[in-house]
């Protein structure tokens, strides 16, 4: 049987998509986790700072809050193989944050310009309401996802679980843009059909995955 997370994903110009890495350094170790352009959560590593888990980092987008930490550790590894020209496709949380916020925007303007013609009566409505203004910290995105950061783990892992909770967290939340887009016709024709992930999120995931080819 198939794990969630691990089915083959296309973006919506037909390239594949693998998904995200996410890459926490504490003072004594380094861990990775994998998140699936689903949402999904399909892997976790654990090793002490100066041994390598370069291997999982391959043509997945590295997602973070501030990605500067991240892809430095990823540079490290891959310098300490021999690799000099490395520069990860990243994707940050308040990037994709404002992407959704930003379409669902779009989407109420439309539909406020059907409902002046008449053409539309119903407003949108979402199962999630994104903030305004949108989080302007990983705490402030934290709280509002309500992402509990567990304590029985080493803070390399909490902190990765956390990343991978707030990606999922986001991505919900773009399937909830999906819906509507797949509900009404008239968006449709104006912002084209529902993609897994917001457009520059998925062009990000697709342009990591086409460069380990």
């Amino acid at each position: 049987m198939t794990q969630p997370g691990l089915l083959p994903a296309r973006s919506a110009d037909g390239r594949t998509m693998i998904g995200h890495v996410v890459v926490c350094r504490t003072a004594g170790e380094v861990a990775v986790a994998h998140l699936g352009v689903d949402g999904v959560t399909t892997g976790e590593w654990v090793a002490p700072v100066g041994e390598s888990l370069l291997e999982h980092c391959a043509g997945r987008a590295l997602l973070a809050w501030d990605t500067a930490e991240a892809v430095a550790v990823v540079r490290e590894w891959a310098l300490a193989e021999g690799l000099t020209e490395v520069n990860p496709v990243t994707v940050t949380l308040p990037e994709v944050v404002a992407e959704v916020a930003g379409a669902r925007d779009a989407y109420a303007a439309v539909v406020a310009e059907q409902q002046a013609s008449r053409l539309e009566s119903g407003d949108l409505r979402w199962p999630v309401t994104l903030p305004d203004p949108l989080p302007a910290t990983l705490e402030d995105l934290r709280r509002r996802a309500r992402i509990v950061v567990p304590s029985d783990v080493s803070e390399a892992v909490a902190q990765a679980r956390l990343i991978c909770g707030l990606g999922e967290w986001v991505v919900r939340r773009w399937q909830e843009n999906a819906d509507v887009l797949d509900r009404r016709e008239h968006l449709r024709a104006v912002f084209g059909e529902p993609s897994l992930l917001a457009p520059l999120w998925e062009e990000r995931v697709a342009e990591a995955a086409a460069g380990r080819e």
